[in-house]
């Protein structure tokens, strides 16, 4: 399946709150928008290769609990666990070709569904989202996968002066994301990506198994002291200072190349 790693979800209260909290760490990053039809909006700090980290907020309680897109969902359900990474996306030039995919593998897709923001400068964005229908029993989570109205060209064209950080370039490398069972987890991700075994190894935050998947690396650690399924660790690489985030429950690890 020919995906590329697109963005990680963090929820989080208060959006711009982040945002600010990451320009004063050197990074560039912008204001998003609303969307009304879920009751969110965001901000958005972009990476080389069009990945970004999507600080999400709810705006309109009632209008997420009724929208019905599964992203916002599992945004409300982590809500009552509080703030934090929540969900990851992949992104395709073929929705369709995914679903299908999906669907030889023995996942059932959900989808796809539509959605849309209007930017500062009066442009509307348009996307398409596709889901997987959940059969973990609350042992992992699976990802999302997006189609943009624009293609690549045109989307980094327009993007490439927000990759450009005063704390120097930078790119999205890998994400940990906490399992209930770790073979399971590993099981499901190869099937569904079509992937080799993984390579095991451990770091500060314990003994994890490791899948390159989109230009980046899973990092799937057995949650033992916390029963949790969110990704909770995102590394950015190739930066001039080296330091650990903190912020609205998630964990950043910046790092020189």
């Amino acid at each position: 399946m020919n995906v590329a790693f697109d963005h990680l979800v963090h929820l989080t209260e208060r959006p711009e709150q982040a945002k600010t909290a990451f320009e004063q760490w050197g990074f560039t990053a912008i204001h998003g928008g609303r969307h009304p039809s879920w009751g969110t909006y965001n901000a958005l700090c972009c990476f080389e290769h069009l990945r970004y980290i999507e600080w999400i907020g709810i705006a309109d309680e009632q209008t997420a609990k009724t929208c019905g897109n599964p992203l916002i969902d599992q945004l409300v359900a982590d809500r009552q666990e509080g703030n934090g990474f929540s969900q990851f996306a992949f992104r395709t030039n073929n929705i369709g070709a995914v679903a299908a995919h999906l669907k030889r593998n023995g996942f059932t897709p959900i989808g796809p569904l539509p959605g849309s923001r209007e930017r500062d400068d009066g442009k509307r964005l348009t996307w398409s989202m596709l889901f997987i229908e959940d059969d973990t029993d609350g042992a992992f989570r699976y990802p999302f996968f997006i189609q943009w109205g624009d293609g690549d060209d045109v989307r980094m064209n327009e993007l490439a002066p927000l990759m450009h950080h005063r704390i120097g370039a930078s790119s999205l490398s890998s994400i940990g994301v906490y399992t209930l069972d770790l073979r399971r987890a590993i099981d499901a991700y190869r099937r569904l990506f079509g992937l080799p075994v993984p390579r095991f190894g451990r770091d500060e935050a314990g003994a994890y198994a490791e899948l390159a998947v989109g230009g980046i690396a899973l990092c799937f650690y057995e949650a033992d002291h916390r029963p949790s399924t969110r990704p909770f660790l995102c590394r950015l690489v190739g930066m001039q200072e080296q330091r650990r985030i903190e912020i609205d429950g998630g964990t950043y690890i910046v790092s020189r190349p």
